[in-house]
């Protein structure tokens, strides 16, 4: 189950094509399922805006690379672009950011967030 359709991600001024967004999409899905201990894929993830806006921000601001062993930023261009420089800073950039959108969300009263690094 995808946390961001391509539509959403169109509509919020993404700029990949459709199979570029499908895997970065897929990738970023992962960072954030390693970090919740899956909490978000068991329920339905696209209710929740902040899940929405950090599946984009991970994708835009090009953290995804650290799952990859490449960069990836998207440029503006619709394509990625990709490079192996600052993997290691871009997972410690990546976890982060989805630490900073996710915070204070909960499920069941407890927090979505694992103290997994």
């Amino acid at each position: 189950m995808q946390f961001l359709t391509f539509a959403d991600y169109e509509t919020m001024g993404g700029q990949l094509e459709l199979t570029d967004f499908t895997q970065a999409e897929f990738i970023a899905r992962q960072r954030i399922n390693e970090l919740t201990f899956n909490r978000i894929f068991s329920e339905n993830p696209m209710e929740r805006e902040s899940v929405k806006m950090c599946v984009f921000g991970l994708i835009e601001r090009g953290y995804l690379g650290s799952l990859t062993g490449q960069d990836w930023t998207s440029k503006g261009s619709g394509k990625l672009s990709m490079s192996r420089e600052g993997s290691a800073d871009r997972k410690a950039l990546a976890s982060d950011f989805i630490r900073s959108c996710l915070t204070g969300e909960t499920k069941d009263g407890k927090s979505l967030l694992s103290l997994v690094g």
